[in-house]
Formats: C-alpha cells, structure tokens, sequence
C-alpha cells in the first residue's frame, strides 16, 4: 500500500516571491531526483495559505530508500542548506500516511481538488470497527457521483492518532456537481449511521494557479 510524506509550509510574510521560487525549484528538484512529488494549496480550511509539498512511494521500503538518497544526495542537501541559511518559507508540518486498506490509489495523486475530512475516533470499545464500517458505506455513496476516495492513517505530524477521509475530484466543477448529487442520499446515510468519531478539521486542496 502507498505511502505519502507530506511537507507543509507558508511563506514568511514579505518573501512570498521567494518562497514560491524556492519550493517549484525544490518540487521539480525532487521529480529530477526520481520521486513522485506535487504541490497543493489550501483553498479553505486553514489561517493562512498552506502549500502542501507531496510525495508518495509504493510502500515503506521505497520510502526508505528515498530518505537515505535524500540524505545523502549533494543537490538536494545543498538546497536543504540554503533553506536554512536564506529562509523564505515556515516549516508547519511533515507527516507519512498509509493508505487503508480498502481505500488504495497506489503512488499517484487522485485529483486536483481534494476535499480532505481528519476524523478522531471516539474512544470507547468498537468504535474503530464502526468508524472503518461507516468509511466503506460512505465511499459507496461519494464514488457513485464521481468522487475519488482515499483513506489515510497517518503515522506522524499533526494529523498522528486521526484519520484522514478524502474525496478527490478533477476540479471545482465536478466537485460541486458531486456534492448536489449526493446531498439527499449522504443526509439520509449521516442520519442512520451510529456515530463513531469526531470532526477533527476539514480543509480543501487544490492545484495552485502560481506554483
């Protein structure tokens, strides 16, 4: 099953020019370099504009592999430097994720929109079973109009001990006709479903328009 490191950051108030200069640089550095890595943004959801640097591996021992030839590879660790030495960016996050299984895409993004729910399950006995049971039912429901789902386990960063429920689309539009499709059925699933777990944040992701 695929795993993701994701990186995240904002721009130091004054040096965005400079941040987004750096982190296309730093992107296109690491597909040269062999990684499948992309970028999003947030849309909504957040204070301040994330930018959601994302790599993904097949599994853990090519995430492995990755880190150990990042580590010592002579671009990347001079890049590394000059993130340290000429700040341009704040350092918010870097987390892995698993994905579920049940839940598999492989090593690739599944959209350019990504509507992205982190759950925290209620801790009582069975609550885990119910919350897996609910994640199955849903995805029925959100594939039938369109949506690509993922779910993710997070392993590290902020998200540790949640889970991560995403809906993927092409774009906007696709979203929005998904989401009025699905509106009567998902209400009447949400009322008939045993509550298991908690919103912990809901953000929205997109390719961005600059970077």
């Amino acid at each position: 099953m695929a795993v993701v490191r994701v990186q995240t950051t904002t721009a130091i108030e004054g040096k965005e020019a400079e941040f987004m200069a750096f982190t296309k640089e730093l992107k296109d550095l690491m597909v040269a370099k062999g990684l499948a890595t992309f970028l999003r943004v947030s849309h909504s959801g957040t204070q301040n504009i994330e930018v959601y640097n994302i790599t993904m591996f097949e599994d853990m021992k090519a995430y492995g592999a990755a880190q150990d030839m990042m580590m010592s590879d002579a671009d990347y660790q001079a890049m590394y430097s000059r993130s340290v030495s000429d700040r341009t960016g704040i350092m918010l996050d870097a987390s892995e994720m698993m994905e579920v299984p049940g839940f598999e895409f492989g090593a690739q993004p599944s959209g350019d929109v990504v509507f992205s729910t982190a759950w925290n399950i209620l801790p009582a006995p069975g609550m885990g079973g119910a919350f897996m049971k609910s994640c199955h039912q849903a995805k029925v429901i959100h594939e039938k109009y369109g949506a690509k789902v993922r779910l993710w386990q997070p392993m590290s960063g902020r998200y540790a001990g949640k889970f991560l429920y995403q809906l993927a689309f092409q774009d906007f539009s696709s979203l929005g006709e998904a989401m009025d499709g699905w509106k009567t059925e998902f209400a009447e699933f949400n009322r008939g479903v045993p509550v298991s777990a908690t919103i912990d944040s809901q953000i929205v992701m997109r390719g961005s328009t600059l970077l």
